[in-house]
C-alpha cells in the first residue's frame, strides 16, 4: 500500500475533521515518535553543558557539543517532511533542569560516561555508533587504567583474536618506525609500545582460557598506512606513528561498536563491550 493509500486508510479511523486538520491528525496519531533514550541522553548532556559551563569551558563544550549530535540523530530517525521539518508527532522540546550550584567536573564526566555505556543496550541499531563513539570520548576524558578483561565467551573470540593479530601489527609498525625517529618521539613511542604490549598480554591470556592463542608471524612486510609512506626520516616517522595511532583508535572504536550488538540469540555481551570502549578510549586519548 502506497503511503498515500496508508494515510486514506488510516483517516478513517480518526473522527471526522476537515481536509489539512485530518491528515495533521492522522500524522499525530500515527507518526513517527522520537527515540526516548537518545532525548534522555540528550537532555542530559544539555543538563551537563549548563552546569559546567562556569566550571570548566571544554568539558562544557564536549557535553554541548554531545547533546547537539544526540538531537540530530533524533531528528534524522524521525525524518523530515516536505518543509525540511521533522513530524509534530516526533517534534522534541529542547529544555535543560534548573542549573547546579556545586559541579565535580569529573564526577560529572563519569557518570555521563556510565549512562551513556548503559544507554548502549536500548539504542536501535542505527544509532549505536554514535552513542559508542560519545562513550569513549567520556571514557578518555577520564583517562583511567584499564579494567581487567572480562572471561570472553564464544561470541567473542573471534573479534578478540582479530584485535591480537592487529596489536602485534601495532607493534612491529611501531619498532619499525622508531628506527627513523628522533630522540623528540622515542619516548612517545616507547610509551605506545608499553601499552600495545599490554594489550597483548592480557588477549593472550583470556584466549588462552578458551582457545589456543595465535602467535606472532615470524615477520611481518612493513606497508604505507592509509596514504602517509613509510619512513625514511625523522618527520615521516612522525608522521607515520600518527597514523598508526590514529587508525588504533578506529579500529577500537569499530570493534566497541559491534559488540554493543547482542548476539545472534539476543544475548547482550556488556563487560567484554565496556572493556573494548576503555581500550579505545585509551587509544584515543594517546
Amino acid at each position: 500500500m502506497t503511503p498515500i493509500a496508508t494515510l486514506t486508510a488510516l483517516a478513517a479511523l480518526v473522527p471526522a475533521l476537515s481536509g489539512c486538520q485530518a491528515v495533521d491528525s492522522v500524522v499525530d496519531y500515527f507518526g513517527p515518535r522520537p527515540d526516548e533514550t537518545l532525548v534522555a541522553l540528550a537532555r542530559s548532556a544539555d543538563n551537563d553543558a549548563q552546569n559546567l559551563a562556569d566550571v570548566d569551558a571544554n568539558a562544557s563544550s564536549l557535553r554541548a557539543d554531545q547533546a547537539d549530535a544526540l538531537y540530530a540523530e533524533v531528528k534524522r530517525l524521525c525524518g523530515l517532511n516536505n518543509e525540511g521539518n521533522a513530524p509534530r508527532s516526533c517534534t522534541v522540546e529542547r529544555t535543560t533542569d534548573a542549573p547546579l550550584s556545586d559541579v565535580d567536573v569529573a564526577k560529572t564526566l563519569n557518570e555521563a560516561a556510565h549512562r551513556t555505556r548503559d544507554a548502549l543496550s536500548e539504542v536501535s541499531s542505527e544509532s549505536r555508533a554514535l552513542v559508542t563513539n560519545q562513550a569513549i570520548v567520556l571514557d578518555a576524558w577520564d583517562g583511567a587504567e584499564l579494567p581487567a578483561i572480562p572471561e570472553l565467551e564464544a561470541a567473542d573470540l573471534e573479534s578478540a583474536t582479530s584485535l591480537l593479530n592487529w596489536e602485534y601489527e601495532q607493534v612491529f609498525g611501531l619498532d619499525f618506525a622508531r628506527s627513523y625517529a628522533s630522540p623528540e618521539i622515542e619516548a612517545d613511542i616507547d610509551n605506545r609500545l608499553s601499552l600495545h604490549e599490554k594489550r597483548i598480554e592480557v588477549l593472550q591470556g583470556a584466549i588462552g582460557e578458551v582457545a589456543k592463542v595465535p602467535q606472532p608471524a615470524v615477520a611481518y612486510q612493513p606497508t604505507a598506512v592509509a596514504g602517509v609512506a613509510l619512513p625514511t626520516d625523522a618527520s615521516s616517522a612522525q608522521s607515520y606513528v600518527d597514523k598508526l595511532g590514529w587508525n588504533d583508535t578506529l579500529k577500537w572504536e569499530d570493534a566497541a561498536s559491534k559488540a554493543a550488538a547482542p548476539t545472534a540469540e539476543g544475548e547482550e555481551r556488556v563487560a567484554w563491550r565496556n572493556w573494548l570502549i576503555a581500550v579505545a578510549a585509551q587509544s584515543r586519548g594517546l
